[in-house]
């Protein structure tokens, strides 16, 4: 009689771990979207607190030379300075991504971003999505278990700088400048891990200059 227990219990605990691996296979593609939107969402956080300069700052990275009618001869960028500032920004995020890593992020004051960069720092959990989120029933997510999505940083950020000097309407010019910061990230479920490479753009500058415009920008 034990015996007959025995196996119907291991029967019924089959069936179970199967019907679960089952139900976990057909939510992948949806846990993969899920995940790649929570640490989309969680890089524009670490980037939109990034390492910015100020105002003047912005202003010494355009060279502008005149003639003696205050007519344009040079416009362009100081990219020793353009450089610098991508350098720095690609710094501060690798610093930050660093210290959540070793658990040592410590918030400084009581925002949101600064409390959610700690949390993560102590748990490497992004986000917990609910199983019933996955399988399309979110009546009964708060009732279901979640699955934690934590991620690996690859310590590969990167920057590239884009730039625009164009003719604006009359006797003026438009230069814009911004910067690519590229970051390859690994995303890890249980059982499996999936690689994933965002590129998100910083606005920098955005200037319109009056005065007459050389051939060459237009």
């Amino acid at each position: 009689m034990m015996k007959k227990w025995i196996i119907i219990v291991g029967v019924l605990c089959f069936l179970i771990v199967m019907s679960t691996g089952i139900v976990y296979i057909q939510a992948i593609p949806t846990l993969k979207t899920y995940g790649q939107m929570e640490i989309e969402r969680f890089n524009q956080l670490i980037i939109s607190h990034s390492y910015f300069t100020d105002e003047k700052q912005y202003d010494d990275l355009v060279i502008i030379e005149r003639d003696e009618n205050q007519d344009i001869e040079l416009l362009d960028f100081d990219m020793v300075k353009v450089n610098q500032l991508a350098a720095d920004i690609v710094s501060d995020i690798e610093n930050t991504y660093s210290q959540i890593e070793e658990g040592t992020f410590q918030a400084s004051d009581d925002s949101y971003y600064q409390r959610r960069m700690e949390e993560v720092s102590q748990t490497g959990i992004i986000s917990s999505i609910p199983i019933a989120t996955l399988l399309d029933l979110p009546a009964f997510s708060f009732l279901s278990p979640s699955i934690p999505v934590t991620y690996k940083h690859l310590s590969s950020v990167g920057s590239s700088v884009q730039k625009n000097i164009q003719n604006y309407g009359v006797n003026h010019v438009m230069i814009e400048l911004s910067i690519d910061i590229k970051m390859n990230i690994t995303m890890i479920y249980p059982f499996f891990e999936q690689y994933h490479t965002q590129v998100i753009t910083i606005p920098v500058l955005l200037e319109i200059f009056q005065g007459q415009v050389p051939l060459v920008y237009s």
